[in-house]
Order: structure tokens, then sequence, then C-alpha cells
């Protein structure tokens, strides 16, 4: 793994192109990241440094406070981030993430934190302190280390993420589960997510975001590295004979996603299978426009900061 530095020139608060994120201010404190997941669509782009290599943005710290001191108004909740884990376990990803979390939760900013690494335990204290400001959401779809170790060979652990949410639970932290991307054939199958549900429910999760795998070149390149030599990928790409090329409402792309028949019979079954166990899943118009243009990831993260983006805008 090769570690570097890199200067960011522009504004370390952006807006990103998801159509649930456009306005609200995001960060990404690394280009490339290390957990190297097979459906991972950032491993396509044309900035994306390659397999093995994070340049981590040393000077974004300080330039986050500068930015910050010349803002009239602040925003709600930032959101850690669209392109990259900032949990990855490399020292100088964290200790930038650790600062640029402090630095905005001091000036009283949320924030909304995605991740599939291990959540040190500076953090939980950090978390802990400033809990009313603090929403993460768990990515996990698979209690099998297996099918995981496949897919997210470097992320954290199906045990890790459950011991994440036991601490975040136990602080007092509002935390969420993302089920994205489920991959048909594989972790989208009533046994598996039964499994994972009895867990999620002991922890008392009731929320939770679902949405299907779609294709782009770059993420079948790497679905086939990763699990070309096994049963699995035949299963996944039967999935996709009757996919159609459908538009995001992001990036002006395009993508493979499965049929929308399927997709829908599927989250609708999920939906109910998760309501047995007391959680709620819903699905982003993000990634789903030809099921829903609701934006709902995001609006369930407002909700949480509802109170405080009374009294500041968004972005």
């Amino acid at each position: 793994m090769q570690i570097g530095f890199v200067e960011r020139k522009g504004n370390v608060l952006t807006r990103s192109t998801l159509k649930c994120l456009s306005q609200v201010a995001s960060i990404n404190p690394t280009l490339g990241c290390i957990h190297q997941c097979a459906y991972c669509y950032a491993r396509g782009y044309s900035i994306y440094p390659g397999d093995g290599k994070v340049l981590v943005y040393g000077n974004m710290p300080e330039k986050l406070k500068k930015e910050l001191s010349r803002r009239k108004k602040l925003p709600a909740y930032v959101f850690f981030s669209p392109t990259c884990d900032v949990l990855q376990p490399i020292p100088q990803v964290l200790n930038s993430t650790y600062e640029l979390l402090r630095i905005l939760l001091e000036y009283g900013v949320g924030i909304n934190l995605l991740t599939k690494g291990r959540i040190p335990s500076k953090f939980l204290q950090l978390f802990k302190q400033y809990r009313e400001l603090i929403h993460i959401q768990i990515g996990i779809t698979t209690l099998n280390r297996d099918i995981q170790k496949k897919t997210e060979p470097f992320a954290a652990t199906p045990q890790e993420r459950m011991r994440n949410i036991e601490q975040l639970c136990s602080r007092g932290i509002t935390s969420e589960v993302k089920l994205d991307p489920l991959i048909p054939g594989l972790t989208d199958t009533q046994s598996n997510l039964t499994a994972l549900f009895r867990v999620l429910q002991g922890f008392g999760i009731n929320s939770m975001g679902i949405n299907y795998l779609f294709l782009r070149p770059q993420i079948k390149k790497n679905l086939y590295k990763a699990l070309g030599k096994t049963p699995f990928l035949p299963k996944i790409l039967e999935h996709y004979q009757n996919a159609k090329s459908i538009h995001l409402l992001a990036e002006q792309s395009r993508v493979i996603a499965l049929d929308v028949e399927y997709r829908k019979q599927s989250y609708e079954q999920i939906s109910e299978l998760a309501k047995t166990f007391g959680i709620y899943a819903y699905v982003c118009g993000c990634k789903n426009p030809d099921i829903t243009e609701e934006p709902l990831c995001g609006i369930n993260w407002g909700q949480h900061f509802e109170t405080t983006a009374k009294q500041k805008y968004l972005f």
C-alpha cells in the first residue's frame, strides 16, 4: 500500500452529484481507498489513483477552519464521504478524518458518516461527547465472512461492524444500517438477510437503506477479478441477463441495473422481512430513479438534524 499526501486546491466542503446529497455539504478526505470493494463505483473514476494507492489531503483541516470562519451561515451537517471510506485503517487517514470531525463538531455542525471500517476508540469518545450531532451509517449486507472477504477484501469484518453498532448504541449514538449494494443471488437471499436482521434487531436498529448493485464496465471488471474463480460470479451475472441501462441522478451517468420489476418485487419482499424484525427499510431514488424520485436517504438524514437545520442551511 502506497500512502501519499496532496494539497487540496478547491473548497473542502463540496456538493455531491448524487441527488440525495445535492443540497448537502460533503467531504472527501482522500483519493483512493484501501478497502478495494469489488462493487465500488469510485474505482472507475478518472481521479482514482489506482488500487493499492491512497492520497491524503494533508492541508484539509487547516483549510476547513478558514472556510468555516468565513461563512455567514454554517451547514446543518456534513456528509463523510461520497467517494471514499474515511475510517480506512491507515493512520494518516484516521488522523486527518479525526481533525476534520473535531473541527466541525466544535463549530456545532452535525456529522453524517457512512463506513464499512472499524471505528477506533478515540472516535467513539468524540462521538459520545457530541452525540446529538452524530448520525452513523454502517454499511453491511452479510454476516458471512467468506462472502464479505471476497467482495470487500480489506474492509472491516462483519463481526467488527456489529461491534461498531454495539458500541455506538451503548453510547446513545444514532446509528443506521445501509444494505448497499445488495448482490442478487448472493446477499439478497432470505436466509442471509434473516440472519442479519435478527442480529440487528438485538441492537435496536430500526432503519436501513437498501439498494441493489448496478454495473459499470469497471465494476464488472472488478467483480471478475474478485469472484472469477468462485461459483458466485455466474450466479450473479445470470440475474443481469434482462438488465437495463438507466440514467442515474448523478454525474449524468448511465449504469446497468437489474430489471425494474425484479427490483420492485425484491425491495418489497426485503422490506416486509425487515418489518418482522421491527426495521423500516427504504429505497432511495438517487440510485433507483425508475422506481422513485424521492431522495429518501437525504430526507432521513435531514430528519435527524431537524432542529439544527431550522437554524442553519444544509449547505
